[in-house]
């Protein structure tokens, strides 16, 4: 039995991306006198795994940022007030005699 649905659907998938056969997931082709925009990507240097094909425009950004999101969770792991945390724990040396300045 089918589940009925009616408007878009709540949550959005990652899709599976992977680098643009034409640009090498550049973005940009080298031409003869000048870089262009890669057509095959709309310059991403992205196109759907399964099918090579260029995602649309508006997919394409949300796609792209969850991408972003996905790695700033895994860099700082979770915690985006740690990056802000860690630079006011070291000693950053640019006070007079080498002693710390945070510039507060």
């Amino acid at each position: 039995m089918i589940k009925k649905t009616h408007g878009p659907a709540l949550q959005r998938w990652p899709i599976p991306l992977t680098n643009c056969p034409s640009c090498a997931g550049q973005g940009h082709i080298q031409g003869v006198f000048h870089t262009l925009a890669c057509v095959g990507c709309h310059s991403s240097g992205q196109v759907h795994a399964m099918t090579l094909e260029p995602l649309p425009i508006e997919e394409l950004v949300v796609q792209l940022g969850m991408a972003l999101r996905r790695e700033r969770r895994q860099l700082v792991g979770n915690n985006p007030a740690r990056c802000i945390v860690d630079e006011y724990q070291q000693n950053n040396s640019r006070g007079p005699g080498g002693s710390s300045f945070k510039g507060d």
